[in-house]
């Protein structure tokens, strides 16, 4: 696969949009301007497009077992938080510099990165248990993301500041969290995924079974 300069200026404004690291390196430090293409480069071009022209459109193909349900990725301790059952000190808040119009049945993720800063709060160290071991690249608790709403003060304990506040309900922590490979932004879990989260944890079976027959 060739990457043209347009294609890492895209990538670098597309990681821009959603808040994310622009991503850096030799395809994404090249110059602003590129080169003229040559007299050849411009024929292929027109042939090329000429095909696509003639070529009858293709649709892309569908997602094989499409969910109904979503997954977010997020780092531990954080996840962590969300996954306690005392309602008290339980992270019930996840902060997002971006907000989103789904609702539904979510996958709390834990990340593989650990949020080192996090585990110094105190607010942190006071919530979680002393023999505290992060659960990373596991599924490890169920939620309904109830609502989202911007910034409108310390609505909870573990709000922040500038952030989107995504209210999290009815969260069921896994008895037995469930590895997976985790994703930005909301993502869909596999049939596979589903099908072993509800294997090694029975309890769930009926609440996901429901999420996805709405």
């Amino acid at each position: 696969m060739t990457v043209t300069l347009a294609d890492a200026h895209d990538a670098a404004l597309y990681a821009r949009a959603r808040h994310e690291a622009v991503p850096t390196g030799a395809l994404f430090t090249a110059p602003q301007r590129p080169a003229p293409i040559t007299p050849e480069q411009r024929r292929l071009n027109f042939e090329a497009l000429g095909q696509a022209i003639s070529s009858p459109h293709q649709a892309a193909p569908a997602e094989p077992n499409p969910t109904k349900i979503r997954a977010l990725t997020i780092q531990p301790p954080w996840s962590d938080l969300i996954a306690l059952t005392d309602e008290e000190i339980a992270k019930r808040i996840e902060n997002r510099v971006w907000s989103t119009g789904w609702r539904g049945t979510l996958l709390i993720h834990g990340g593989q990165t650990i949020d080192k800063q996090a585990l110094a709060l105190p607010a942190v160290r006071d919530a979680l248990p002393d023999d505290y071991q992060p659960v990373q690249g596991h599924v490890v608790a169920v939620a309904d993301l109830a609502g989202v709403h911007a910034d409108d003060g310390a609505c909870t304990r573990w709000s922040e500041h500038g952030c989107f506040h995504w209210k999290l309900a009815h969260v069921q922590p896994l008895a037995e969290p469930v590895h997976a490979t985790g994703s930005q932004r909301l993502w869909k879990p596999s049939r596979t995924l589903l099908d072993d989260i509800t294997a090694a944890n029975p309890h769930l079976t009926a609440r996901l079974e429901a999420a996805e027959s709405r």
